[in-house]
């Protein structure tokens, strides 16, 4: 019984310590960090052409090798207004999100709300600015753990004392972060869109502990992406992502292949057609992503992907990383004349 009780101990501190290490390095993360826009850049709140967008997306992670890490996601952004006789507008959203990892629930939950501002500098181009800020909480939930000393010599005991003194508690601080966006067209049909965003601006304390100090590192986010027409039917959209926070790093690329399934009009929103989008990206050392989305008439967007872990830890996972859904709903606040 000891040596059960042992081993016992040992895989609930390896769950307790593989937790706090992803609630800690882990920040805002989804494959398709380009469906969480709110996320990516405070730059690109209300930058759609409707008036308004609802977005949400969920990863389930490492579901094959213990309890999995969950994200959830969800936005409201819109156009609050436009400046003078020009293209110029505000635009303000808020946004959730909560991560949860390991047996514990060990994670965060964060609320943000953004503002932003776009300048059209020309015909065919526009510069964004904008700013984040959020109430960010790390919890964690001890309920059901076992500890060596819960066990009586016979079974395990949930009535007798952990021993434990010093467990992460929980911890809230207020975040904030900024960003800048660039987007242009050229007359073959080619829309580059870029940007850079910075959080963390508080350098608040993030740890668990008490009296402990663990200033959250900035994280810094790079973004592009283009999208070239190459025929009525066709489209493709190469897309790159690339995070710093502290020592760790990440690189996502790829793009997707868009393909109109019905007749529509470069001239009037009146006939909008749907399209179904293929997509493939590698982050760096770490997984293949594939990706299907579908998009009803600019109306709604459903978009599912998996990830194909190729780093060191497929041997325990199988190569089984997680899938992800997301849902995009943009609309006008006034009835429009497109045809559903």
């Amino acid at each position: 019984m000891q040596n059960q009780s042992g081993i016992a101990l040992k895989g609930t501190m390896l769950v307790l310590l593989l937790a706090w290490q992803a609630a800690h390095a882990q920040d805002l993360h989804f494959s398709l960090p380009f469906r969480a826009p709110l996320l990516l850049n405070p730059a690109l709140t209300g930058a759609i052409q409707e008036d308004y967008r609802v977005a949400s997306a969920y990863k389930n992670q490492w579901s094959t090798i213990g309890a999995p890490f969950q994200t959830t996601y969800a936005s409201y952004d819109m156009r609050v207004l436009r400046t003078g006789e020009s293209s110029n507008r505000v635009g303000a959203g808020v946004s959730f999100f909560n991560d949860k990892a390991g047996k514990t629930n060990m994670g965060l939950t964060q609320l943000n709300l953004n503002l932003a501002y776009e300048v059209q500098v020309s015909a065919r181009k526009f510069l964004s600015a904008g700013v984040q800020a959020g109430f960010v909480q790390r919890s964690a939930n001890y309920a059901g753990i076992k500890w060596d000393s819960q066990y009586n010599g016979v079974r395990y005991d949930p009535s007798l004392p952990s021993g434990e003194t010093n467990m992460p508690q929980n911890n809230s601080y207020i975040d904030a972060g900024v960003g800048v966006g660039w987007k242009q067209t050229s007359h073959n049909e080619f829309t580059l869109r870029c940007g850079l965003a910075v959080y963390h601006l508080t350098a608040a304390n993030g740890s668990y502990f008490d009296n402990g100090t663990d200033q959250v590192n900035l994280r810094v986010v790079l973004h592009g992406e283009g999208e070239l027409e190459l025929d009525d039917h066709f489209t493709i959209l190469p897309q790159l992502f690339a995070v710093n926070k502290g020592a760790a790093y990440e690189i996502n690329a790829g793009g997707l292949v868009k393909y109109v399934t019905g007749e529509g009009s470069k001239y009037t929103d009146a006939v909008v057609p749907s399209t179904v989008s293929l997509g493939c990206y590698y982050r760096y050392l770490d997984a293949v992503i594939v990706a299907v989305l579908y998009d009803y008439k600019r109306v709604l967007s459903i978009g599912v992907n998996y990830d194909f872990n190729v780093s060191s830890l497929k041997a325990a996972s199988s190569g089984r990383g997680g899938i992800e859904l997301s849902l995009v709903f943009t609309g006008f606040f006034e009835k429009q004349t497109i045809n559903l």
